[in-house]
């Protein structure tokens, strides 16, 4: 018969494998999700950019009504993106 220490340094070994595994999945869905919310946010603000670039007068006006941002923050998203 095994010892009762081995099966308890196996079960040990084995839990810290599977929150290892679990862990570096978790890591590497979060990483992806940042990388998704980052192409979304620049296509987003590339398209607004687009669309305001050359419109009429009052058109940044109408569109912190629509989008629920500030001038200031439109402003400074679109020139963080929209080069």
């Amino acid at each position: 018969m095994t010892p009762q220490s081995n099966t308890a340094d196996d079960a040990r070994k084995e839990l810290k494998q599977r929150l290892a595994e679990a862990k570096a999945q978790r890591d590497k869905t979060l990483e992806e999700i940042d990388r998704l919310r980052e192409a979304a946010e620049k296509k987003f603000w590339t398209s607004v950019h687009a669309t305001l670039d050359g419109a009429y007068h009052g058109a940044q006006k109408d569109a912190t009504e629509v989008l629920g941002y500030t001038r200031d923050h439109i402003l400074k998203k679109t020139k963080q993106y929209g080069k």
